[in-house]
């Protein structure tokens, strides 16, 4: 990970949860249960959640109506894996789930491990998206699924230049009104305009070797849900 990135999350660790909170009207958080909607969790599921940050995703994953899942949790930021663990250590005698610092360009564990991967508002702070699908295609068993939840733009013109007023002037504004710092939430900006888009990343999933590979635009498409299959038997 870029270190200027590994500043940007270091900076807003505290204050992440709350500023999000108030950037999406806590849309955020219907996002996160139709991602775990889409990961059609099992019983005895292993999943692991890349690019984990304060533990949002984990902690929805925990609270699924699935018995005997385990969650992992992987980020490369100390400061926001400490909200993390201040989140998630209360449900360990309860819960099988696990903290790791560690790279998704670099996974710290072995073929075919998880039947779920997810990643949410990540893979566009990932320098080397491909290698990214490599690691994640990696750890999956055969059949495993891919979630994906990430900012999108949206697909109405009249709303997307509406949005792009707000995204582009609004949100640094409130964003350093509540951080202090300015640098985070125009990076954020920028990193989301940057991005590929919708279609895009659907074919960058499928070239990388997913199968049954789709995705599902979220409140007028500022945000998207992408998800895949790691093909069986590979």
């Amino acid at each position: 990970m870029n270190e200027n990135v590994n500043n940007i999350f270091t900076s807003i660790a505290k204050r992440y949860d709350l500023i999000n909170t108030i950037l999406t009207l806590n849309i955020d958080n219907i996002w996160r249960k139709k991602t775990v909607a889409l990961c059609q969790l099992k019983k005895h599921d292993k999943i692991l959640d890349l690019c984990c940050g304060t533990g949002q995703m984990c902690l929805k994953l925990m609270k699924a109506d699935v018995s005997d899942i385990s969650v992992t949790g992987l980020d490369f930021n100390d400061a926001m894996l400490k909200i993390a663990h201040e989140k998630l250590d209360p449900l360990s005698d309860t819960a099988d789930i696990d903290l790791i610092q560690g790279d998704i360009l670099a996974l710290p564990f072995p073929d075919k491990e998880f039947d779920v991967v997810t990643i949410a508002f990540g893979i566009r702070n990932v320098a080397d998206k491909v290698k990214a699908f490599a690691e994640i295609i990696r750890v999956l068993k055969p059949g495993g699924r891919v979630i994906c939840l990430e900012l999108s733009k949206p697909d109405l013109f009249l709303f997307r230049n509406f949005y792009a007023l707000y995204f582009d002037h609004v949100l640094p504004f409130i964003g350093y009104l509540v951080s202090r710092d300015k640098a985070a939430y125009y990076y954020l900006r920028d990193s989301v305009n940057h991005f590929l888009s919708k279609q895009q990343l659907k074919s960058l999933m499928s070239d990388s070797g997913l199968v049954n590979v789709d995705y599902m635009s979220l409140s007028g498409g500022i945000a998207s849900i992408h998800y895949g299959n790691k093909p069986g038997g590979i």
